[in-house]
């Protein structure tokens, strides 16, 4: 899945909301704010995680069952720590995310998506878990003409009360409010 970070020196410049953003090719570049005026079902489910997050933690997956979960439901894939190996196991690769990349990786971890891609993944879903809470990134897709995509990264709890041990992440692309530098 060529959705992850990866360092090459080529650049695309995009603007979003009225400001130029340099993108390198293969990497990502994390959105601190404006994602309401970037992706509105990427801010949408970030509003869903905050109002479901309870006490100041993270939600649990009481919250993000399917049928909560329907307007997102084929964006996302869900990345399960497995503390034996200190890795993420997909759970669950969203149909949508499989039908643009062309790839399913469900039951595969996030170490082989870095084995493949030379990406930072592995690394970017530790950092999400331990902060508590989300991380909105453009990356680049190159499988298809897509472009530029939203990812958004979750960390959910599967117990209530429990530490987060899961991130649910999100794909969102072909809907995205920029456009291109020529």
């Amino acid at each position: 899945m060529r959705l992850f970070r990866r360092r090459t020196p080529d650049f695309v410049v995009v603007e979003i909301a009225g400001q130029r953003l340099t993108l390198p090719k293969n990497a990502s570049a994390r959105m601190e704010r404006d994602v309401a005026k970037l992706n509105p079902l990427a801010s949408s489910l970030c509003d869903y995680w905050h109002t479901n997050r309870g006490d100041g933690g993270v939600p649990d997956r009481s919250s993000f069952d399917p049928l909560r979960l329907k307007p997102w439901l084929g964006f996302l894939s869900v990345y399960e720590f497995d503390n034996r190996r200190g890795d993420f196991r997909n759970r669950l690769e969203g149909s949508f995310v499989v039908d643009l990349t062309g790839e399913n990786w469900t039951g595969r971890y996030a170490s082989e998506v870095d084995d493949r891609f030379d990406s930072n993944f592995l690394a970017e879903l530790r950092e999400v878990l331990g902060a508590g809470r989300p991380s909105v990134d453009l990356i680049q897709i190159y499988q298809n003409d897509f472009g530029v995509a939203v990812r958004v990264l979750l960390p959910v709890a599967s117990r209530p009360g429990a530490a987060a041990n899961q991130v649910f992440v999100a794909i969102f692309a072909n809907m995205l409010n920029l456009k291109r530098d020529s």
